[in-house]
């Protein structure tokens, strides 16, 4: 009776299955887009290039738009345009009468579904980015820089000290660092003070991008992430680093909540003092939004993404100017048009009117990409055109930053750091093309702090700083690159955010100090 059980069973589940991929390859409104059939098929076809592989399926996407075209199907659910024409469509402003969603399959495996990245529809995501968007506002970002001046300021002594000492100094540390504790005075009002600490204290740094690294994988196997939210919180911290880091770094951000709970948020602090978290428990915003457990969720997303994406870029920027002098020589003699004294800080206004720091900014972020993992956005009214092919309303349709900024046909040579490709006469045409901040109501919300944190930090490391070739008189020091090359920054295997070479240390530097 068993065994007759088992091979009913069986049977059933070889029905349904079959069932379920004949409908994939041959029923599916999507079944007549090129590509796969394994993809099609099956999700095993992702996994085993983004978690058996390691964060290759990037590559393989890139492989199948040379093979099928600008539009392929990766998976049984979802599309993948190479078109860059394209995110002025798919990536537009959401609204009531031509609504963008997010794939639900995706957002469940950021691990923080409360928050406005792992936020799916579209009414919801607006809701909670109203709330955010004010304190990310130009005028708000320009009313806290002497919070980004001192902290670039303290970065500048720091790297002297490290100088002094002797130390070899990983810049991605020392920029995560950096951005980590503007971030977190943004935030909370308070600052960790990681540029102080020693060795830039990179444990927040490594545990956010260990958390980055498990997105992949919570995104085929979502109920283990389930299971460690069932269990005790000791319990699930045991588990492994990369998935555990999400229970640590929710824990972390819960108990700072509470503070600020339990300090009182009834107390009427000038405006220029209110932190995003202090003026969110007081807003008149549903109760349901003010819980500990959600704001958590979003202080994850704003402290992660405020490190890292911005500090990479930083981290990018820093080895190309200190391996080609001719660059690094161009950015310092322009800088020295509003800084001919190192006691004279420039305004931030100064420094964005300067061209080649503007273009190496932007060469910065072409090749430190933001992130690059791909995020799928739904139409789900109305059909879209790409090219000779329409698209089914509620269809996923994604597309990756560092595919649209490696194509050839924009950005050509585009594995070579050339800021002046920004500065040519058709430059501008160029910008449209230069989507490290994604596009449209889902864009960065922190856009204008980020690039306010490039242009000061990049102008005051640099200003003040030279390299082996590229010397000031005023120069407090030299910075040399250690034992780091090219593979050191370029981009291998995508893990939500960028990962270059196995085994690399990542862009270090021994100081001089003059």
């Amino acid at each position: 009776m068993d065994s007759l059980i088992l091979f009913s069973l069986f049977g059933a589940s070889l029905v349904y299955i079959s069932f379920l991929v004949y409908h994939r390859l041959y029923l599916s409104p999507i079944a007549k887009f090129p590509g796969p059939k394994l993809a099609a098929a099956s999700f095993w076809y992702e996994f085993y290039y983004d978690i058996i592989l390691g964060g290759k399926y990037i590559w393989k996407i890139k492989e199948l738009h040379r093979q099928y075209g600008p539009v392929v199907r990766i998976n049984p659910h979802e599309l993948h345009v190479s078109d860059p024409d394209f995110w002025d469509v798919m990536y537009t402003a959401s609204t009531n009468s031509n609504r963008r969603d997010k794939w639900s399959w995706q957002t469940k495996g950021i691990g923080i579904p409360a928050s406005i990245l792992g936020t799916a529809e579209h009414a919801l995501h607006r809701h909670r980015r109203g709330a955010l968007n004010p304190f990310f506002s130009l005028q708000n970002v320009r009313r806290l820089l002497p919070v980004l001046e001192e902290r670039v300021e303290a970065l500048i002594q720091r790297l002297k000290a490290s100088g002094d000492q002797k130390e070899i100094v990983s810049m991605e540390y020392a920029f995560s660092a950096f951005t980590n504790d503007v971030v977190m005075q943004y935030c909370f009002g308070r600052s960790d003070h990681h540029i102080e600490a020693p060795g830039f204290d990179p444990l927040f740094h490594n545990t956010s991008f260990g958390a980055a690294k498990s997105i992949a994988l919570l995104r085929h196997m979502n109920w283990i992430l389930s299971i460690m939210l069932a269990l005790p919180e000791s319990v699930a911290v045991k588990m492994g680093e990369e998935v555990s880091s999400n229970v640590r770094l929710k824990r972390e951000r819960i108990n700072q909540i509470e503070d600020i709970r339990q300090d009182g948020t009834d107390k009427q602090e000038p405006v220029n003092n209110r932190t995003i978290f202090h003026t969110l428990l007081q807003a008149d915003l549903p109760k349901s939004e003010k819980e500990t457990s959600r704001l958590a969720e979003e202080a994850v997303l704003l402290v992660g993404a405020g490190t890292h994406t911005t500090s990479w870029c930083l981290t990018v920027i820093a080895f190309h100017l200190l391996s080609k002098p001719t660059l690094l020589r161009r950015l310092k003699g322009e800088l020295k048009s509003v800084i001919p004294d190192l006691e004279i800080k420039p305004t931030l206004t100064d420094l964005e009117k300067l061209p080649f720091l503007t273009a190496v900014l932007k060469e910065g972020l072409r090749l430190g990409y933001g992130t690059t993992v791909r995020s799928a956005r739904i139409a789900p009214d109305t059909s879209l055109k790409c090219g000779d092919w329409t698209i089914p309303p509620g269809t996923p349709v994604s597309m990756t930053i560092p595919i649209t900024h490696h194509d050839e046909s924009i950005f050509p040579n585009s594995d070579a750091f050339e800021p002046d490709r920004w500065l040519r006469d058709d430059a501008k045409q160029l910008d449209k093309y230069l989507v490290s901040f994604s596009k449209g109501s889902r864009a960065c919300v922190g856009l204008n702090l980020a690039w306010s944190e490039l242009y000061l930090c990049a102008a005051g490391v640099f200003s003040h700083f030279g390299s082996q070739d590229v010397q000031d008189a005023s120069d407090i020091g030299i910075l040399e690159l250690f034992e780091t090359d090219e593979g050191d920054v370029a981009l291998v295997s995508d893990m939500f955010f960028p990962v270059t070479k196995e085994g690399s240390k990542g862009v270090r530097v021994k100081i001089s100090v003059n």
